[in-house]
């Protein structure tokens, strides 16, 4: 979390419209994360860095799930070894051209 921290520091946690004009390079704009970064930037800017620490602790944690997806993967692995242990078998995927491409452009496999 400390390396978070430090990544967190160069954005500056105040909302001005020089960086929301600029707020786009470093950030999470169009992606999966955006609303959860938003909503930390909205914390933190009302609050200041060294209080938003403490505040907005909840935000920076769904923030920093998004970004890592570590409780997903643990999921994920948990549902395979239940799979395993029960010996089912995979199902075969349907056929590329039946899937919607915009349905499933932004689900992580």
């Amino acid at each position: 979390m400390e390396d978070f921290g430090k990544k967190m520091e160069q954005i500056v946690p105040i909302q001005t419209p020089l960086t929301n004009n600029f707020a786009w390079i470093n950030s999470h704009g169009g992606r999966r994360c955006e609303i959860f970064e938003k909503q930390w930037l909205n914390c933190a800017s009302k609050l200041g860095l060294h209080k938003a620490e403490k505040e907005c602790k909840l935000e920076l944690v769904d923030l920093k799930e998004c970004e890592r997806m570590d409780i997903a993967y643990k999921r994920y692995m948990r549902m395979q070894e239940e799979r395993q242990k029960k010996g089912l078998p995979y199902q075969d995927p349907p056929p590329y051209d039946t899937l919607a491409y915009q349905k499933f452009k932004t689900v992580v496999f």
